[in-house]
């Protein structure tokens, strides 16, 4: 028996952005729903008028990116060329008022994009990372307008904190993608800086890794799911980095602990704890295999030998074994990961209009009820 899922009038919901694949998988499965009585045409058409086709990666994005960049880094060398034929109040003025025209221009952008309910828009995503970069711009100007001695990388974490408040503060992704990078920057520069040690440098990445990771984790359950795949990418790429550097012998038997380093480790557990009792359990596994990550590529950076380069043998054979075979596990679990995140092909949240039954299983999915749509645990196909 079958219950048919009827149609209140249709609204006007914001429209979602999905990549071609989830979509053909989309329209299969509502004609075989259809087929089975299970929604009605109007339904169908409410649900797929949710979405629009979208990629990732385009040819028109990646322009559009290069070109942002590119126009970042020539009006900060317009700054740091220091326009000596005009006062420094002047400069700071002209860079302040590029910035907020900048920002007006994103967000007018942004606005009448939403009105057409155009999602993902290249072109706001780019003005954003436009305005984000002028940000920077401010900075190293205000700095040398006013004299302050101060160092290059704190001007650069100093940037990425204000870019990533600008990327929470309007929802946007690519100032958010910029905020992440600057802020990683600046922080194992800073430490690699201070210490010149790479024993420092490969903890500090992996403590990054884990921070970074136990932010995604809250986004993920709690907090703008939309914002998780920056902090999440960043972080496999820093735990996978730091676990390599971890594997090769230093020479460095005695080792340092320097207080960013211990401070950020400290800063890291608290979020990793923390994403770990809020998070969802999606978010606890990806968690988890970043904490052993860490905790493997911190073991295996202070368990250095002395042994001669070119004969190993004895204890730094076993560790170049234990090296070679805790890597290969870790980045296949990391693989692992990513196809079992892959499983579910599309994820349905929110239809507006639609009116769902009871848990009703259809080709491994289910339509619970409260409004809340398919949540789609396998293809079935």
């Amino acid at each position: 028996m079958s219950t048919k899922i009827e149609t209140p009038p249709a609204s006007n919901p914001p429209r979602v952005a999905a990549v071609p694949s989830q979509l053909a998988w989309l329209e299969r499965e509502l004609v075989a729903w259809q087929d089975e009585g299970i929604i009605d045409q109007a339904t169908a058409t409410t649900i797929r008028g949710r979405y629009v086709a979208t990629r990732r990666l385009t040819l028109v994005r990646i322009v559009l990116s290069l070109g942002a960049a590119f126009s970042v880094l020539g009006l900060i060398w317009l700054v740091g060329a220091n326009l000596g034929q005009v006062s420094p109040v002047f400069r700071f003025v002209l860079v302040v008022a590029i910035w907020w025209g900048l920002t007006a221009l994103a967000e007018v952008l942004a606005a009448r994009h939403e009105r057409q309910l155009d999602v993902a828009s290249p072109v706001v995503g780019t003005s954003r990372l436009l305005a984000a970069g002028a940000f920077g711009a401010v900075v190293f100007q205000a700095v040398q307008s006013l004299h302050v001695a101060t160092y290059g990388n704190t001007l650069i974490g100093l940037w990425g904190l204000g870019v990533l408040l600008y990327a929470y503060a309007v929802r946007g992704k690519a100032p958010l993608v910029l905020g992440v990078g600057l802020v990683t920057m600046w922080y194992l520069t800073e430490v690699f800086q201070v210490t010149g040690s790479w024993f420092s440098f490969t903890v500090a990445a992996l403590v990054t890794a884990l921070c970074w990771a136990a932010i995604a984790a809250l986004h993920m359950s709690r907090w703008r799911p939309e914002f998780v795949r920056p902090w999440r990418y960043v972080s496999v790429a820093l735990g996978l980095l730091g676990l390599f550097l971890s594997a090769l012998p230093s020479g460095q038997v005695t080792q340092k602990w320097p207080v960013l380093v211990v401070t950020g480790l400290v800063v890291a557990t608290v979020l990793a704890v923390a994403g770990g009792l809020l998070g969802s359990r999606d978010a606890r596994i990806e968690l988890a295999l970043v904490a052993i990550t860490v905790v493997a590529g911190i073991g295996l950076v202070v368990w250095e030998v002395e042994h001669d380069p070119s004969a190993v043998e004895g204890e730094a054979l076993l560790r170049a074994v234990v090296s070679v075979v805790v890597f290969t596990a870790i980045a296949a679990g990391y693989a692992l990961l990513g196809a079992v995140r892959d499983v579910p092909v599309c994820r349905l949240y929110h239809f507006p209009g639609v009116r769902c039954v009871r848990a009703h299983p259809v080709r491994g999915c289910a339509l619970p009820r409260g409004g809340c749509g398919a949540h789609c645990w396998r293809s079935g196909r």
